[in-house]
């Protein structure tokens, strides 16, 4: 769908901007005004040390942003994205996706190929834009990576993560064959040696129906993540097999 008014991309570079970044981050994740969220000052900083720190305006309205710095592990320099931040009205319009190629084009800039980001698995509609959007992979599973949620919208919850890695100089498409339908929590070996495990396309009603079920399936979820990730596994693509059900493809990878 056509965006009016027309999304204009930039670095945020002023200390209202960077407020008004915070703002987007608190009612994207339903954050209180006392829940903690990332600070102006942060931002800034981020920005002046090689950091990036991006907004999506319409018009003069800031309705997503994006942030992410400099990391390192012992074979690869990359930069990890922190947060990607659209306010619910603005969902599902391109924005998000406008943010992200826009942050690969700074990173790129720098000379850095890879981007790395974490996000919450039972989110697949989020896993759906990772993979068979962006063409970014799931290669390591990190159960309750910030511990406990105490607020926004899973308090209680673990926070469990599946860490992506971009390849920001690789094609995006993938020709990965629509699939079949796959129980929730349940992990398959297709023909052609592919995993597919299922889950549900909309977690929050899940969460909102049946709590401990919602339960239940992260811990599933997680075991089986722990599992294929472990065993050199990685997520490729999720989409949707049905109206209630996504279902994540794992492949076989090489290397670490």
């Amino acid at each position: 769908m056509p965006l009016s008014p027309p999304i204009t991309v930039r670095s945020l570079t002023t200390a209202a901007e960077m407020r008004a970044g915070v703002e987007v981050y608190r009612t994207a994740f339903a954050l209180s005004a006392t829940d903690p969220a990332v600070s102006p000052r942060l931002l800034a900083a981020l920005a002046r040390n090689a950091g990036s720190v991006i907004g999506a305006f319409a018009g003069g309205e800031l309705v997503g942003f994006t942030y992410g710095f400099l990391g390192s592990d012992n074979s690869t320099v990359y930069h990890y994205s922190q947060v990607a931040a659209v306010l619910p009205a603005w969902q599902g319009r391109g924005v998000g996706r406008t943010l992200k190629l826009s942050q690969r084009d700074y990173v790129l800039s720098t000379g850095i190929t890879v981007m790395r980001w974490a996000f919450d698995p039972v989110r697949t509609h989020n896993a759906h834009f990772n993979f068979d959007v962006l063409g970014a992979t799931g290669r390591w599973f990190t159960r309750d990576l910030y511990g406990v949620e105490d607020s926004g919208r899973d308090p209680g919850m673990r926070t469990d993560r599946l860490i992506v890695e971009w390849d920001l100089v690789a094609g995006a498409a993938r020709d990965l064959p629509r699939p079949p339908h796959t129980g929730w929590g349940e992990a398959r070996q297709d023909e052609d040696g592919d995993i597919l495990l299922g889950m549900p396309r909309d977690w929050d009603a899940l969460v909102a129906r049946d709590r401990g079920a919602a339960h239940h399936l992260r811990d599933d979820l997680a075991a089986e993540m722990t599992r294929l990730t472990g065993d050199g596994y990685r997520a490729v693509s999720c989409q949707t097999c049905d109206g209630h059900t996504a279902v994540y493809r794992f492949q076989p990878g090489t290397g670490g």
